[in-house]
């Protein structure tokens, strides 16, 4: 699977992915930090929607609709749309929700159409699993089929049970979750790479607290 060494080089070569001590939103510390945001540039953009592809040929995914949750999923998703149109020829709605539904002009939370058929969402991260339970809680009233999550990362961090976020998706919606890496590939990844080897053991401690 070429795509998660291709994925960790292009997110440490662009500081995507941080090795050291942060404070994260949760007030844990984090022996790592992941920011999608600085892929704003249209190489990086195009390189993680080949690997997109590949992960999607690998799993066989089958959709007609991708929905990228604001704000880090709506690039994702927009551009994974173009380059699948491009390469296959395959026509995909792009869906992308509003963070606070609009009350004039287009109204609504959600910005596009749906087509007949499955949906795919795509994000750049799942940690506890808040951010796609609350996607999902609105897109109930479109009464759309979802059965397949596509992230960046896979923290596998507990979420609101003892088990995994991920898991806890597959099991109380029915949604798989694949991911291009998670923190298991980066431990692998640390482990074997000179530069990062120092910060094995702490990533590892932090799985073994906060992973399922």
């Amino acid at each position: 699977m070429d795509y998660k060494k291709t994925f960790i080089k292009l997110a440490i070569d662009k500081d995507a992915l941080k090795f050291g001590s942060f404070k994260l939103k949760s007030e844990r510390m984090s022996p790592y930090f992941f920011n999608s945001g600085v892929f704003s540039d249209g190489k990086s953009l195009s390189i993680i929607s080949n690997l997109f592809i590949e992960l999607i040929k690998e799993k066989n995914i089958k959709f007609t609709n991708i929905l990228g949750p604001a704000y880090k999923g709506i690039p994702l998703a927009a551009t994974l749309s173009s380059f699948i149109a491009e390469k296959n020829g395959n026509e995909t709605n792009f869906i992308y929700d509003r963070k606070d539904q609009k009350m004039h002009g287009e109204k609504g939370d959600i910005v596009g159409t749906f087509n007949d058929g499955k949906t795919l969402i795509i994000d750049d991260v799942i940690t506890a699993g808040t951010a796609i339970k609350n996607t999902l809680k609105k897109l109930d009233k479109y009464n759309i089929e979802v059965d397949t999550l596509l992230v960046l990362l896979d923290r596998q961090e507990k979420g609101s049970k003892d088990i995994s976020a991920s898991e806890e998706i597959q099991k109380d919606f029915g949604i798989k979750v694949h991911s291009l890496i998670s923190i298991s590939d980066i431990i692998e990844f640390v482990a074997r790479t000179k530069e990062f080897e120092k910060y094995k053991d702490s990533i590892i401690t932090y799985k073994e607290k906060y992973g399922s």
